[in-house]
Parts: structure tokens; C-alpha cells; sequence
């Protein structure tokens, strides 16, 4: 097997937010573009609202008030977890696709094991996100609270912590994966070509 070849297979080993690839690789990515473009959307826009609502609201604007941001702030959380997935996802994919032709060159083993280093930390969501799923929890059991119990709960406002270090975490560790993972990918096809 060249090494190449095990490229791909790292590649196809990372595991999908939407269960195995039985479509081409060109459907696949078209179907991972729409499902990204329809998640950053949503994201953007329930995630926005939401911490518009957490900043505005101690400086006294209330376009959006924090008592009715249950349902929202649930969404939003279901949103922006699917979201980085899909952007590695997509980016491994694309990269697959221009490296199907492609040959062995010098130094594609460390960025082989680098990629394998990336690829395994993704595939290991529970283990990876030890510190967000207890946040997610917390919100989603107060966010639950908050929807059911039409406004009346006490604990909502002290929600908004969480909210902001699950949001600041995501955004942290999409960064720093992305980083590496685009590092990867352009030293790997600056030499591939």
C-alpha cells in the first residue's frame, strides 16, 4: 500500500454525522454543502439572537428578552454541535477527491500520522468534548425547564454563563482543529501537485 493509499484510508476512516458513505464521493459532497450551508444559517441566526439577548440585556437594550430564549437556546445548541463536523467532514472529502490521483512524496508520513492524530480526536466525541456535554446538558435541562414552565424559572438567568462557555468553547476548538486540519491538507497538496 503506498502511502497515498493510506491517506485515503485515514480519511475514510473518519466517522460521519450521517452514517456510512454508500453515495459517490461527488454526492456526498454536494449533500455535506448543503447540510453545512443550511446548519451555518440556522446557527448564525439562533445563536445570534441568543447572545444578542445575553449582551444587550444588562446594557439595557431588550430587543430580544433572555425569559424567551429557551426553545431558541435549545435549537441553537443543536445547531452549532453538528456544525464543525460538517466543515471537517467536508474539508476531508474535498481533500479526498484531489488527492485520488496524486502520488507519494517526501515527508507524507509525519503529515500522514498528523492527520491519523486529527482524524482519531474526531472520531472520539464523547471522549473529545469531556467539558461541552456537561455544559449542553445544563443547558438543555434549563432550557427544558424554561420552556415548560412558561417563563417562571429562577434558575434561567443564571443560564447564561454556560451558555457563553459552551459557545466560547465550540468556537475555541473548531479553531484550533481547523487550523491544523487546513495546515494538513495545504502542505499535502502544495506537494501532491
Amino acid at each position: 500500500m503506498t502511502k497515498i493509499d493510506e491517506r485515503k484510508n485515514i480519511i475514510v476512516s473518519l466517522k460521519s454525522n450521517y452514517g456510512e458513505r454508500k453515495k459517490g464521493i461527488d454526492k456526498r459532497i454536494q449533500y455535506l454543502k448543503g447540510m453545512t450551508i443550511l446548519d451555518l444559517v440556522l446557527t448564525t441566526f439562533c445563536g445570534g439572537i441568543v447572545l444578542l439577548s445575553i449582551i444587550l440585556e444588562p446594557l439595557g437594550y431588550e430587543f430580544f428578552k433572555w425569559q424567551k430564549m429557551g426553545l431558541l437556546t435549545i435549537l441553537s445548541l443543536s445547531f452549532i454541535l453538528r456544525l464543525p463536523e460538517e466543515i471537517f467532514e467536508l474539508k476531508l472529502l474535498k481533500h479526498l477527491r484531489n488527492i485520488s490521483d496524486k502520488s507519494d512524496f517526501l515527508g507524507i508520513d509525519k503529515l500522514n500520522s498528523d492527520l491519523k492524530i486529527i482524524v482519531d480526536k474526531l472520531n472520539k466525541k464523547l471522549k473529545y468534548n469531556r467539558l461541552i456535554i456537561p455544559l449542553a446538558i445544563i443547558i438543555l435541562v434549563l432550557g427544558f425547564i424554561q420552556v415548560l414552565s412558561e417563563n417562571l424559572n429562577p434558575y434561567w438567568n443564571y443560564a447564561k454563563i454556560p451558555v457563553l462557555l459552551f459557545f466560547g468553547m465550540i468556537v475555541i476548538r473548531f479553531y484550533n482543529v481547523n487550523k491544523k486540519l487546513n495546515k494538513n491538507i495545504m502542505e499535502t497538496e502544495k506537494y501532491c501537485s
